[in-house]
């Protein structure tokens, strides 16, 4: 037992630095660019896994856990809702035609640079009021409530939508729980996010139906 702690307390710092804020990088564009609900639905587990890693650097490490095991049920609320709606594009249109990407594709990454270099300055010239917290902490967070408010406007079906919420609270659970760090608001989170997957999951159904 003592063996696992002390894997566990070796491999948490080394993965829940600036590694985990470039996998948000990373991550969350997919889930704003890609229609593909196979990259989207594995991009969200990558996204759910390093950001459960960020909250160790604000919280306790048992409570950062109960934050892993939160984003477990989220994810596998919407991998079933996925399974049973259907794997394909979430509409009809192809994104790709040969090498050259679509209008739609090139405006959605013109905005992801966009609003990732205005979260990035912000972090850097401190023009925003966050909590005290690391450097990465903050810039993570940051990438997380700017890239979900642009999922959020710019997304039109029931998933990515929901999708932007959960990226957005993310994001603001990150710096919250760095000024309230109690268990108490974390689980309030957590059935926030168990809710708001539900309701993707209803949403996505009747959305289906109406569109067949």
């Amino acid at each position: 037992m003592n063996s696992t702690s002390y894997i566990v307390e070796a491999f948490i710092p080394m993965w829940s630095g600036y590694l985990a804020v470039a996998a948000v990088f990373v991550t969350t564009p997919i889930l704003i660019v890609i229609d593909d609900r196979r990259l989207v639905v594995g991009a969200l587990a990558v996204l759910f896994l390093f950001v459960s890693l960020l909250f160790t650097n604000v919280l306790a490490t048992q409570i950062a856990g109960i934050k892993l095991i939160v984003y477990s049920i989220v994810w596998i609320i919407i991998f079933i809702c996925v399974q049973q709606n259907g794997w394909g594009y979430t509409d009809d249109s192809k994104e790709v035609y040969g090498l050259v990407l679509s209008a739609k594709i090139r405006f959605r990454i013109f905005a992801v640079i966009i609003v990732g270099l205005i979260g990035w300055q912000l972090v850097g010239k401190n023009s925003l009021p966050f909590p005290i917290v690391t450097e990465y902490v903050a810039l993570g967070a940051t990438q997380l409530v700017f890239q979900g408010l642009l999922l959020l406007a710019i997304a039109r079906q029931p998933l990515k939508i929901g999708l932007g919420i959960l990226v957005m609270f993310s994001g603001f659970g990150l710096l919250y729980s760095a000024v309230e760090p109690s268990l108490m608001v974390v689980g309030m989170l957590g059935v926030v996010d168990i809710a708001v997957a539900l309701v993707i999951c209803y949403l996505e159904l009747i959305w289906k139906t109406n569109t067949q």
